[in-house]
């Protein structure tokens, strides 16, 4: 179980990322918060410990509301955002990020309220933020029928996983075993590849009805080579997942039109924790300049923290 962090006494918090705007935000109509039924340790994963936190993964468990869903799926797929935060990654998905605070402000306030901070610390058994601005919602969309021109048309509410949608699923698939049968039959057509992520933490939020749905599984990686599946996350639900260190990769749905996931990265808020975050996996679908930006001002005022910190003790001991 996570160890309680009400008590963690953090350093002080550099201003790195931008302020939102705090009335965007509402516990009681966003949270649909229920602690999930259990928390894996790395070493229930086979994996070695990392300096951070035990902590390897949780079971899936409900956080956002209808509303809430609703809310970031809004702002993801505004045209402001589809015509400037989205990439083409691979066959068969996209990836739609660096949205906040410019073109979604309440997945800004969201993700930032000391309501959901304190419930990703707690499952993470660390005192957590957003690592930057650029890494807040970054979204995996699974292409349906429609490709990427579909995906400019997503609803703002879920499409239901009626038995109808799920038969023209299933008669979708059957024709694409025709049409391309190595692509059907390919064993490594996944959403998103075997992969450790960028920094420390996340928070993986399921945006799409998953009542029926087969398949859209997590897969992890066990220390002795196996692997374990997590079952998806209900619609508004989550997992708190060690994701740089522990090896993932995210399964298609195989009988619905979408699996659209969210994805925020966390890393401590204290400064002088172990913190070995990287931009290695993408570079490819970010706005450089404004990832390179918020990056760098990150990591230099990581670095400059200590000797701030000393030149006040330094004034304190030298005051009358």
């Amino acid at each position: 179980m996570a160890s309680d962090v009400s008590g963690v006494q953090a350093a002080e918090e550099p201003p790195l990322l931008s302020i939102p705007d705090a009335s965007l935000f509402d516990a009681d109509a966003h949270l649909a918060y229920t602690p999930p039924a259990t928390i894996h340790s790395l070493a229930d994963l086979g994996l070695p410990l990392s300096p951070l936190s035990p902590i390897g993964s949780t079971d899936p468990f409900p956080l956002l509301t209808q509303e809430a869903v609703e809310a970031h799926r809004r702002e993801i797929f505004s045209k402001d955002v589809i015509d400037n935060c989205l990439y083409v990654t691979r066959k068969g998905s996209c990836t739609v990020r660096g949205m906040a605070p410019r073109y979604a402000p309440f997945i800004n306030a969201f993700w930032k309220s000391k309501e959901v901070l304190e419930i990703v610390s707690r499952l993470a058994g660390v005192e957590l933020v957003p690592v930057l601005d650029h890494e807040i919602c970054h979204t995996n969309v699974q292409l349906g029928p429609e490709g990427v021109e579909g995906v400019k048309r997503t609803p703002i509410v879920p499409p239901v996983s009626t038995p109808e949608a799920i038969k023209e699923m299933d008669e979708w698939n059957e024709r694409q075993k025709v049409e391309s049968p190595a692509e059907a039959d390919n064993p490594n057509k996944v959403v998103v590849p075997w992969h450790r992520d960028s920094h420390p933490f996340v928070c993986v939020v399921m945006l799409s009805d998953t009542r029926h749905m087969t398949g859209g599984e997590t897969e992890l990686m066990r220390g002795d080579g196996t692997t374990v599946k997590v079952r998806s996350p209900q619609y508004g639900g989550a997992v708190v997942l060690q994701g740089r260190h522990v090896s993932h990769l995210a399964h298609p749905a195989k009988n619905m039109p979408e699996r659209i996931t969210v994805v925020t990265a966390f890393r401590p808020k204290d400064p002088r924790l172990f913190d070995d975050s990287s931009h290695m996996n993408v570079r490819k679908q970010s706005r450089l300049p404004e990832l390179f930006y918020q990056w760098t001002q990150y990591r230099l005022k990581l670095l400059t923290l200590p000797g701030r910190r000393s030149e006040e003790r330094s004034r304190i001991e030298r005051s009358p």
